[in-house]
């Protein structure tokens, strides 16, 4: 990663905060984008005292807005060139269940825009910019194993990262129209914010937890391993593994679809690099 450009979103502390701390003893540079300015500025203040130059940089982010995404990832090519790696971090777990609370389309949004929504639009910003590499690139999302699970006091939270592993697995040809690949990580190191009176919590704390350590060996695969693409990783207390897609219904396919299928996979290659060189104009129009 020597001299290689990571951008971070929800980098200030937590999970965000130990990969950009892990990277950037790595020699790369680092870009975090959060809301969270005080310990963000902090952060890079410091990485950039040790190094005796500038290698770090925040940026204020709301995830869930595209001006911010832009602001985000034109700095990170403005200061350092290039972007990289692009580590989608932010999230929030504080309204992960609101069935029976008050009808507000803000607190029922929330979730959404954080962590699915701002997926989506930090994926397609950071798409714009990496694109243009020649080289290898990366984008890692920030799942949880509420992906595949369903605990019943976190329904909001399961339905925002389940869509994530939709959005991931639905971009694993990237590599074929571009140089970019996207993949996820799962973990048990989330933070839900208030506990309030949720009897499910008692079952929360006897969770075993995955170590930052594993982390780091899920996402060091994402960036190193070009063979991966729209997969995701399993960051569990026993190590790091790769969680298989269901099986195609056997049913809802024939010969016929199988050919079909064929020839679609050559016709959408085509139609998204041309898709993609129409998106690489306009966003450089504006």
């Amino acid at each position: 990663m020597e001299n290689k450009t990571i951008v971070i979103t929800g980098g200030s502390r937590g999970i965000g905060k130990t990969v950009a701390e892990t990277y950037r003893q790595r020699k790369a540079n680092i870009v975090i984008g959060d809301i969270r300015d005080a310990e963000g500025e902090k952060l890079v203040a410091k990485m950039n005292e040790e190094a005796g130059a500038k290698v770090a940089i925040y940026v204020h982010t709301d995830v869930s807005h595209y001006e911010d995404n832009r602001h985000l990832f034109r700095t990170a090519e403005s200061e350092f060139n290039r972007v990289d790696v692009a580590f989608l971090n932010a999230g929030i777990g504080s309204t992960s269940n609101t069935l029976f609370a008050p009808l507000d389309d803000d607190r029922e949004e929330s979730i959404f825009n954080v962590d699915l929504i701002g997926v989506v639009k930090g994926t397609k910003v950071a798409l714009l910019h990496m694109a243009k590499n020649k080289e290898d690139s990366a984008i890692i999302i920030n799942a949880s194993t509420c992906s595949f699970q369903t605990p019943p006091a976190m329904s909001a939270y399961n339905a925002a990262k389940h869509g994530v592993i939709g959005w991931v697995r639905s971009l694993d040809f990237l590599p074929k129209v571009c140089n970019v690949r996207i993949n996820a990580n799962t973990d048990l190191m989330t933070d839900l914010g208030d506990r309030s009176i949720e009897p499910y919590w008692k079952v929360a704390d006897a969770l075993p937890r995955a170590s930052m350590k594993t982390l780091i060996q899920a996402i060091d695969i994402c960036i190193k391993n070009t063979t991966k693409s729209g997969a995701a990783i399993l960051v569990l207390p026993d190590g790091v593994s790769d969680f298989p897609r269901p099986a195609v219904f056997e049913s809802t396919v024939n010969e016929a679809t199988n050919k079909a299928l064929e020839i679609y996979k050559v016709e959408m290659v085509e139609q998204y690099k041309k898709e993609l060189d129409i998106a690489l104009k306009r966003y450089s129009d504006n």
